[in-house]
């Protein structure tokens, strides 16, 4: 995986760590991620249609985990087991079908249009 980019996400996504609604956090990562350009930060990146940098079962494991990373949303119930806080009305379909729209700006910032 090239780390660069899973540090571009990941500081796309930390960065909203305080906001506490759901539907305000989900909104601000889908245009922190639509605003990603990563020509900008990594020098000799180049858009492929053949090999993706990051792989979708990766992107959906590095998304999980720092989606869940949300403190003011989610407890960690278990060894990486997360639910969210009372006031919230998160289920894992939910959160799973956010990754899902993460993961396709991301693949699709990666290939050539």
């Amino acid at each position: 995986m090239n780390l660069k980019i899973e540090g571009i996400i990941f500081s796309n996504i930390y960065k909203e760590n305080n906001i506490t609604d759901w539907l305000e956090y989900k909104i601000n990562i889908i245009d922190n991620l639509n605003n990603i350009n990563f020509m900008n930060y990594i020098e000799n990146y180049v858009k492929c249609n053949k090999k993706l940098y990051v792989t979708r079962p990766r992107l959906r494991t590095e998304l999980y985990k720092y989606i869940t990373c949300n403190n003011k949303i989610f407890k960690e119930v278990g060894y990486n087991t997360y639910e969210s806080h009372e006031g919230y009305n998160i289920n894992r379909y939910d959160i799973y079908n956010f990754i899902e729209i993460c993961v396709n700006i991301i693949v699709t910032k990666q290939q050539v249009k």
